[in-house]
């Protein structure tokens, strides 16, 4: 008997959970940001676009697409080893930290009702990831989406106020990029592998500058920066390595800029960048070693693009598929297809490829990214937008971060229902770069007109 989750005790149920959140958001609300009255609006404003998202994602997946897709599968999953804890709490402590794995799974008692599958580990993991929810949320679809949420919104909100230190003359712009954004805010709402990915690297981003930026090397910044490698690489190793490459351009940059002297810069320039691209390689090395399998090496993630390209073109995923061209797994090949490969990361699906209600959403914001790079480019000018980046090494982290991902994602996804999932990480700092630009050439040009 499938549960009806829309029954009037699942709707009071549902309620209930969503005032007592918004309760304990606007107390909170009230206690610390009554004198930052644009930081308490941005703050409620965020959480009740962040809760309406959640209940229609639910609502989407379980009304419209009737219960399909990946989302209830890893929900059922979840649930059932949620289950294990009232049946053998060790059992499930273990599972839950990992402990059992392919060598050692039989020792698992057979009737526990849930038993880990390692064909594809990721599942297991969203399954672990996701079970402290459905406790919570007492194996109620929609529940467990909304304390998942508000679990999420905590993270995204820290990172929001992190920035906003950095950046204080910016805080519009990063409201709009890491709270606003729809499309964002849909794709991490759900239970799914992609509400975990896009807030554990907010959480690898902050701890990582943290760490190398300012130089905090305490407990908790340790754990943070553990537990997000893990919980990415569990899920989705290639968002690490674009992070990781991002991160560490991001550093020398910073360096560099450290040195006053613009002569003595020129010289510096080579000597910091090899250090870093060396130390950035050496964690590289790390972390595909750690990820194995697919992600071990260049050639495995290239075999791994191909296979997945070929295989998301196929009629069983609803014919929703785009082409960027065939190519073989090699750097030369990949290389022949990777503008290509860019541009479907970025901007795709056009607003005209758009066949459905989801896929509209992304189309239309995918359409406010391309006018917004053409408008930029064209109103501030390349030259400025260089000059820009020489002066913000954050803008430098923005565009290396999201074309190494738009690279990685236009490689190996051919199917749009797949692509504007996969693409979550990198539009709010696409969106956050251009915007950062546009805004001090508007600065430039009062400056200049007095």
């Amino acid at each position: 008997m499938i549960d009806n989750y829309l029954n009037i005790g699942g709707i009071a149920l549902i309620c209930t959970y969503l005032l007592i959140a918004a309760f304990i958001f606007n107390l909170y609300a009230n206690t610390h940001y009554n004198k930052d009255l644009t930081t308490k609006k941005y703050f409620l404003y965020g959480f009740y676009f962040k809760m309406f998202v959640a209940i229609f994602f639910a609502l989407i997946y379980d009304q419209y697409y009737n219960r399909g897709g990946d989302t209830f599968s890893y929900f059922y999953g979840a649930s059932r080893m949620g289950d294990v804890l009232f049946k053998d709490p060790l059992a499930y402590f273990k599972m839950f930290f990992g402990f059992i794995t392919e060598s050692n799974v039989y020792d698992l008692p057979a009737n526990l009702g849930y038993f880990p599958s390692f064909r594809d580990p990721s599942v297991y993991a969203v399954h672990r990831f996701i079970s402290p929810f459905t406790i919570l949320g007492f194996k109620n679809y929609y529940l467990t989406i909304i304390v998942l949420n508000v679990m999420n919104y905590i993270i995204i909100w820290r990172a929001f106020m992190f920035f906003k230190k950095i950046f204080p003359t910016k805080e519009k712009i990063l409201a709009i990029g890491l709270l606003f954004i729809p499309s964002v805010a849909f794709w991490g709402s759900g239970i799914v592998k992609d509400s975990f990915t896009y807030t554990f690297a907010l959480v690898f981003i902050v701890s990582f500058y943290k760490l190398f930026f300012l130089r905090k090397i305490g407990i908790l910044n340790l754990v943070k920066i553990i537990i997000s490698v893990y919980i990415i690489i569990s899920l989705k190793p290639y968002i690490l390595y674009a992070l990781l490459a991002g991160g560490f351009t991001w550093m020398g940059f910073k360096y560099i800029l450290m040195v006053k002297s613009k002569v003595l810069r020129v010289f510096v320039f080579p000597v910091i960048m090899l250090a870093v691209a060396f130390g950035g390689m050496y964690v590289l090395t790390g972390a595909a070693n750690i990820a194995g399998g697919s992600y071990k090496d260049v050639d495995s993630m290239l075999s791994k693009a191909v296979i997945s390209q070929q295989d998301l073109k196929q009629d069983y995923y609803g014919g929703n598929s785009f082409d960027i061209g065939d190519f073989d797994p090699t750097i030369g090949g990949a290389a022949s297809v990777t503008p290509a490969a860019i541009i479907a990361g970025l901007y795709r699906p056009f607003l005209w490829e758009a066949n459905s209600v989801v896929m509209l959403l992304s189309g239309l914001e995918n359409m406010i990214l391309l006018l917004l790079t053409i408008y930029v480019l064209l109103r501030a000018g390349p030259v400025f937008f260089l000059k820009q980046l020489a002066k913000e090494p954050f803008l430098i982290f923005c565009f290396v971060f999201t074309l190494i991902m738009a690279m990685g994602i236009g490689l190996s996804t051919s199917n749009f229902g797949a692509l504007v999932r996969f693409k979550i990480p990198l539009i709010p700092f696409f969106l956050m770069g251009w915007l950062f630009v546009l805004d001090e050439y508007r600065k430039s040009k009062r400056i200049k007109n007095g």
